[in-house]
This record gives structure tokens, sequence and C-alpha cells, in this order.
């Protein structure tokens, strides 16, 4: 955990009390966490924005290969 909540309690959160289909994490898995990644440094490239750049943890998910549904891991386990 680094933080308050763990993404588990983050995709909890979205999906009751805000009534979202699916939590954030959920959606990158789906999505690719390449692609949150790869939009992320697009758009800290073009402005310049440090607050643009990827969070750490999703930079080193990144680079782990963990992309979601398409690797078999993201941010949740789908091997089995």
């Amino acid at each position: 955990m680094f933080g308050v909540a763990d993404f588990q309690d983050i995709d909890r959160a979205a999906k009751g009390a805000l009534r979202h289909p699916m939590g954030p994490f959920e959606l990158m898995d789906l999505v690719g966490v390449d692609v949150a990644y790869l939009v992320r440094m697009a758009e800290y490239e073009q402005t310049g924005d440090e607050a643009s750049k990827p969070h750490p943890v999703l930079a080193a998910k990144y680079a782990t290969g963990d992309y979601g549904r398409k690797t078999g891991k993201g941010w949740y386990d789908y091997s089995e």
C-alpha cells in the first residue's frame, strides 16, 4: 500500500459511492496499463507540466510489462 487506500479500495469506492460500472484501475487493466502510461507521458511531453507525468507506481507497472488483461496481469491478476 502506498497511501491511505490501495487500488482495490479505490475501485470499490468508485463503483459503490460514485456508481461507476468499474473502477479506474479495472479500467486501466481493460484499456491497457501501457496505454495509460503512454498517454500520460505524451501529455507531459507536450505540456511540460510535472503533474502530467505518470506516477512512479504506474511507471513501474509499465516497466515490468504488466499491462493488464492483455498480458494476464496488471493491477489485478488474470492468470486463473
